[in-house]
């Protein structure tokens, strides 16, 4: 049975936590607060620690990052009042396994509680797909790049190879590799298929 432990300031938060994982995993312990939480997932060992990330003394994000030198091997997944893109992104840098919002379904807690347990990521669908787009909308545009840069990551969203695009635009592969490295450090993307969606995105093709 999956170890959870629980990390809320409002005790019955924690009693409505409690109650829907009743019997489906096993609660080894409670904190309400980050001081707390420190001192007693280390020796509760759980597979899973539920976090807030509203907590009295520090925030969920910063418990976080505490945790993940302290007991590495305990995955978290956020419980928050939060449901904004930023506050997920920020969580699972942190070392956070998973973001739920309070407003989820009943259901969709212990789905959670399961995938962040079984080593797998957990952010709802929609969640999602706001994290996804604010990203992008953050992403420089096209007016960041040279007029080489441009034309290279053109090539690239199209399907050119290297030589093909070498021979397109009269330069050596070597150097049509610098334009896409340089274009790639840029727009803060690494694939190719990074930069494919990055042109899709943008009209270029």
């Amino acid at each position: 049975m999956i170890r959870v432990f629980l990390v809320d300031d409002h005790p019955v938060v924690r009693a409505g936590i409690r109650f829907l994982l009743q019997g489906k995993v096993e609660v080894v312990g409670e904190a309400e607060t980050g001081k707390e939480a420190l001192e007693r997932i280390p020796k509760a060992n759980p597979d899973v620690a539920v976090l807030d990330i509203a907590l009295p003394d520090m925030d969920g994000i910063r418990l976080a990052e505490a945790l993940k030198e302290a007991c590495p091997g305990v995955r978290l997944l956020a419980l928050s009042m939060y449901a904004e893109p930023e506050y997920a992104e920020r969580f699972l840098q942190a070392g956070g396994a998973g973001y739920l919002p309070k407003d989820a379904a009943e259901e969709e807690l212990l789905d959670a509680v399961k995938a962040v347990a079984r080593g797998e990521f957990y952010v709802p669908q929609g969640l999602l797909y706001r994290m996804i787009r604010s990203q992008t909308e953050r992403r420089p545009g096209p007016e960041v790049l040279t007029e080489r840069e441009l034309a290279v990551v053109r090539c690239l969203a199209q399907g050119c190879s290297y030589k093909e695009i070498g021979e397109r635009m009269g330069i050596s592969e070597k150097t049509v590799a610098t334009y896409r490295e340089r274009a790639a450090e840029k727009l803060g993307l690494r694939s190719r298929a990074e930069l494919v969606r990055w042109a899709l995105e943008h009209g270029l093709v």
